[in-house]
């Protein structure tokens, strides 16, 4: 019997078994991410913004439901992080908008005590060449709603050391964090904004801004 949260239905099918196949687990969420989302419009944003945006795809799945699959994730697990760490690193790999926001989420709310590189640094290891900045920002800004402190200098630099994206990442993480604490940048950081590769120009003024917000 079925009834009329089809999210649900979908869900309650499948328990820890899937999780532990993470290629058939990833099948069955690209389905839950279409419930609720009018197949002509998801459709539609796949074809207007995916390839403009570089992703795999993008469904245009609301924000509780996105929270609603990784609620149940970390439910069926019984909390196994390192289950749900690799379905997190398995969906940015795969690259669909939902499935960087779902990964935000999953690392966002894995004990810290679990992860021995930190959360960020986790984070970076998952990063491609090039990623969507309003999908790395969305993720970087979980993680700060979660509580995550902005990293020490020295790792903040070992990032710039790395591929550019990774000194974008190093930046976006200043701007939510210490926009988010309040906090003034250090020198280092202030460099490290002020260094940054040629980019976007979202993400010039994004820099600019916590800049300006530094010298107040």
């Amino acid at each position: 019997m079925t009834s009329e949260d089809h999210l649900d239905d979908l869900l309650n099918q499948h328990g820890l078994r899937l999780l532990k196949k993470t290629d058939k687990c990833l099948d069955m969420l690209r389905e839950a991410y279409t419930i609720g989302v009018p197949i002509l419009i998801a459709k539609s944003m796949t074809d207007r913004l995916a390839t403009s945006s570089g992703v795999a795809f993008h469904l245009g799945t609301p924000d509780p439901e996105m929270r609603r699959i990784a609620s149940w994730l970390f439910t069926v697990s019984k909390n196994d992080y390192r289950l749900l760490l690799k379905l997190a690193k398995a969906a940015w790999k795969r690259h669909g908008r939902e499935d960087m926001r779902l990964a935000g989420l999953i690392l966002a709310n894995i004990n810290p005590g679990f992860l021995n590189g930190g959360v960020w640094g986790i984070f970076a290891e998952m990063l491609q060449k090039t990623e969507p900045l309003e999908a790395l920002l969305e993720s970087i800004e979980e993680l700060a709603r979660a509580g995550h402190q902005v990293p020490s200098d020295e790792e903040l630099e070992k990032f710039c050391q790395g591929a550019e994206i990774l000194h974008h990442f190093a930046v976006l993480i200043l701007v939510v964090c210490c926009r988010r604490d309040g906090s003034e940048l250090s020198e280092t950081q202030k460099n490290i904004v002020k260094n940054r590769p040629s980019s976007t120009e979202t993400m010039d003024r994004l820099a600019r801004m916590v800049l300006d917000e530094a010298s107040q």
